[in-house]
């Protein structure tokens, strides 16, 4: 069987994981515990991909910098009990990752959340023991759709760029691993829409995971 890849580099929110509506819940709380406007939902979800901080500043312009910074601590304290309790996996992750895992693909995630909360979650439906790593917005300096996540990653795992595919629901994710040298596919399952992640010119753009599979195994027919 011919291998395409050596290694698949995961986005998790809206590409792994179902998290929009503990995102939404937890940013509208936060919001309202502040006394600002509370954005509506498509523009929260229009946030998702980018670092804590930077969302808040795209979904509510008008915040100023303090407002940014204690609207991220009250988050984070109130996420664990509001939002993971609204977080599962997409159909098909657990079963794609399995299979990848087994055929000796090297698996890992690039996040624009901490890699502590990226690890809970991880831990909370079951994806945990499928990665060899697990790299949030806290792991480089510059976030997506800066290239660093994707570059430190092929620098720990002593990979070339053309060894690793990146698979993202959101242009920055995308454009992050462009940006590295890698081959970039798009999930039409998360939070962005076919024609904002055609518009990067995606080496590949998939609507379930089990096309994932023909594309790092061309010559495979195993069925998921």
């Amino acid at each position: 069987m011919h291998k395409t890849f050596k290694c698949i580099i995961f986005d998790f929110d809206g590409t792994l994981a179902d998290t929009r509506a503990g995102i939404v819940a937890t940013f509208q709380e936060t919001f309202r515990h502040m006394g600002l406007e509370v954005p509506s939902e498509a523009v929260i979800c229009s946030t998702i991909g980018l670092t804590l901080e930077d969302g808040f500043k795209a979904a509510l312009p008008s915040m100023t910098e303090r407002e940014v910074k204690d609207a991220a601590a009250f988050y984070r304290k109130i996420f664990h009990d509001l939002a993971i309790p609204l977080t599962v996996a997409f159909p098909g992750a657990a079963a794609v990752l399995a299979l990848l895992q087994s055929e000796g693909y090297r698996l890992a995630i690039a996040t624009s959340r901490r890699s502590t909360s990226l690890s809970i979650l991880c831990d909370t439906i079951g994806l945990s023991g499928y990665f060899e790593g697990l790299y949030g917005a806290d792991s480089v300096e510059n976030h997506k759709p800066a290239p660093d996540l994707v570059l430190k990653i092929l620098e720990d795992f002593r990979l070339s760029p053309e060894d690793a595919l990146v698979v993202g629901d959101a242009t920055f994710d995308l454009l992050m691993g462009q940006r590295a040298g890698c081959k970039v596919c798009g999930v039409t399952w998360g939070n962005q829409s076919r024609g904002q992640l055609s518009s990067v010119d995606p080496d590949y753009l998939i609507d379930s995971f089990s096309e994932l599979h023909g594309i790092v195994m061309p010559d495979c027919h195993k069925t998921l």
